[in-house]
């Protein structure tokens, strides 16, 4: 009977209403999934407990999957488990592939959320056994494996892959300790008490840079500019094709998705990065990866939604999250009088099975929904950057102010925004350091459970190396590792070790780019000294992590030495005299955004939405006209006043 119950009017508008909510909250930056369910919750007070679910089941799926719209179309991933999607999804907008990858991340989305689901619906209670093996261990290795995939999937220098996940890790050691309940990192500001958001620093890692680089690009021909954002026309039966045709990517996607979000704590993050991963791993073409291949955007899109049902295994079976959405979800559940467990099935039956058919049927409605939306999608790259930028900008802030309703957050995205976009001048890239930020937590978490638990039994060392998981996990940590190694060194394989040897000079040891590392180095020992000054828990991982760091700074300070191994510098598109004006310009909008609470949210955005486009008007860089500028600032400032100050009531 439950599933003849899906199919009754108003249960399928809840799920369309749902699934649409969904798409938006996981289109706009900032807005993740666990976000779009909580604020949703309070609305469903007055409904039923199925017409309550369906609507939250809807949001779940459908943020998840809108994420992947604006990291193809933008490289500005819509949510933390979008951040794998950037790595091929843009670069195929890019190459004028951008309908291709929205078709493909549809495809693959789907494939990944019916695999999940129907784990989920019959194969529960035997995976909820299987999640509970996962203990502090297997936590910290399959999280240390997560933070070593960083250097073998991202594109550039493998030494400076790894400092950047350095640096998100040490990031995320800013607040109070989650095992001694002490601070540290802090500088003595208050406002680190509470350590840094993983919205905000997501957004000033890849949307703030992102609307700052479409602002420098301004006095650039429309021209150079016009692949970038090319619609494309691709088929959907070809995008079917390409991924029947190649099953390896969807299927190492979904079956990685489904496990890790069994994994309680794990999310659609390391799931996506993971799959990424090993796709990447197992291809014949490792060198295309990060340059538009197609697979890349196949296994994240495949994990992440496929961890949405591994998630609700353990939640409905034993009431253990897997994931941070699931942990709202499981409020949405007690709000509703449902308690999960075994009992569910039994007590609450008509519901528990209502529930879980809509969830599968909504994979089936958001294919229909996700290829509709496509062509629709595809008109905002024609945008003007102009425009675009101060778009994103304007999102940036609400993403992160509605987070936790913190200033400081968006404090964070300006700074952390204006770091980044100067660190991939020289060739850092954000991934990384998002996910050494993610992960860092995980691993510490796991390492200090781990070693109390071990040292309860006897044998600490024992402990970490002993079981079939903890084999298993470690031997693929030492894989990658070693992978990642190889990789570096074949990539300089042609170089001749005499050659370099003579390329060195006196003068390279007192270089600028010497000396920049120098300088890295000194702020390095320099926190070795201030973690040294703590307790052994609260120093243990900081120490690890900076003495890595410490050494694959020493590795780039001995590449700058090379004539033969010249940093990535600045790609100089611009006029000497552009530079200087589009760089006054990138820094007063950055401190319109610090004066948010001096001049108001919605006064700022309708300033950015005509500063932008009229600062490129009188400069002859671009030919919107005023009128038209005028008209889109007011109208876009009105949507945002209505969306969040009637609708969803942020309190800005």
């Amino acid at each position: 009977m439950d599933i003849f119950q899906l199919f009754e009017l108003h249960h399928l508008l809840f799920l369309v209403f749902g699934l649409l909510l969904g798409i938006f909250v996981g289109a706009l930056p900032g807005l993740t999934p666990t976000m779009g369910v909580a604020l949703t919750i309070p609305f469903t007070f007055s409904l039923g407990p199925t017409e309550g679910l369906i609507i939250l089941g809807g949001i779940y799926c459908g943020s998840v999957y809108g994420g992947s719209i604006p990291a193809i179309l933008f490289n500005v991933p819509g949510a933390p488990a979008s951040v794998a999607t950037t790595f091929d999804g843009y670069p195929m907008t890019k190459n004028g592939q951008g309908r291709k990858a929205l078709e493909l991340a549809t495809i693959a989305s789907v494939i990944g959320g019916l695999f999940g689901m129907i784990l989920l619906l019959f194969f529960a209670p035997v995976f909820a056994d299987f999640s509970l093996r996962f203990g502090p261990t297997e936590s910290f290795w399959i999280a240390l494996f997560g933070i070593t995939v960083i250097a073998a999937i991202s594109e550039g220098s493998v030494t400076k892959n790894m400092i950047g996940g350095s640096i998100g890790i040490l990031l995320s050691f800013i607040g109070i300790s989650s095992i001694t309940g002490t601070t540290r990192f802090t500088i003595g500001m208050d406002s680190l008490v509470g350590g840094l958001h993983i919205v905000a620093v997501l957004i000033g890692l890849f949307a703030f840079p992102q609307a700052l680089r479409l602002i420098e690009q301004l006095p650039l021909k429309e021209k150079e500019k016009s692949k970038e954002f090319s619609v494309g026309k691709q088929t959907v039966k070809a995008s079917f094709m390409d991924i029947i045709k190649k099953p390896k990517a969807v299927s190492i996607g979904s079956g990685l998705g489904a496990l890790v979000g069994m994994i309680p704590g794990a999310g659609g993050n390391i799931a996506s990065i993971l799959a990424y991963n090993e796709v990447k791993r197992f291809s014949k073409n490792k060198r295309k990866f990060g340059k538009g291949e197609k697979k890349g955007v196949i296994a994240s899109e495949s994990a992440n939604n496929a961890m949405v049902g591994g998630s609700l295994i353990p939640l409905l079976t034993l009431g253990i999250p897997g994931s941070p959405t699931a942990a709202i979800f499981l409020g949405g559940l007690l709000i509703h009088g449902i308690w999960p467990g075994r009992n569910l099935f039994v007590e609450n039956a008509d519901v528990a099975y209502t529930f879980l058919y809509s969830l599968l049927a909504a994979q089936l409605v958001l294919l229909v929904l996700g290829l509709a939306i496509i062509k629709p999608m595809m008109k905002l790259t024609r945008v003007p950057s102009e425009m675009m930028a101060p778009v994103i900008l304007s999102f940036t802030i609400i993403g992160a102010y509605t987070t936790q309703n913190n200033m400081f957050d968006i404090y964070t995205v300006v700074f952390l925004g204006l770091t980044m976009f100067f660190l991939q001048k020289y060739g850092f890239s954000p991934a990384p350091i998002a996910l050494g930020f993610i992960l860092g937590p995980i691993a510490e978490q796991g390492l200090l459970h781990g070693i109390q638990v071990g040292g309860a039994n006897g044998n600490v060392v024992s402990y970490f190396f002993t079981g079939s998981l903890n084999i298993i996990l470690f031997c693929l940590v030492l894989i990658t590792v070693i992978f990642s190694l190889f990789q570096s060194f074949s990539l300089k394989r042609d170089l001749k070790v005499l050659s370099v040897l003579k390329s060195i000079t006196w003068k390279g040891f007192m270089s600028i780019r010497a000396i920049r590392w120098l300088f890295a180095a000194g702020i390095n020992v320099w926190l070795i000294y201030y973690v040294f000054q703590m307790e052994f828990q609260q120093m243990i991982f900081p120490l690890i992590t900076l003495l890595f760091l410490l050494f694959f700074i020493f590795v780039e300070y001995v590449n700058s030495l090379f004539v033969t191994t010249q940093p990535n510098k600045p790609k100089k598109h611009l006029k000497s005299k552009d530079q200087g004006i589009i760089l006054s310009l990138l820094l007063s909008i950055s401190i319109l955004m610090l004066l948010t609470t001096v001049i108001g949210f919605y006064f700022q955005v309708l300033l950015l939405m005509i500063i932008v486009p009229f600062f490129a008007y009188f400069k002859n860089w671009k030919n919107t006209k005023p009128r038209t500028i005028v008209v889109t600032a007011i109208l876009f400032t009105l949507m945002m006043y209505i969306v969040f100050a009637v609708v969803l009531r942020v309190p800005l």
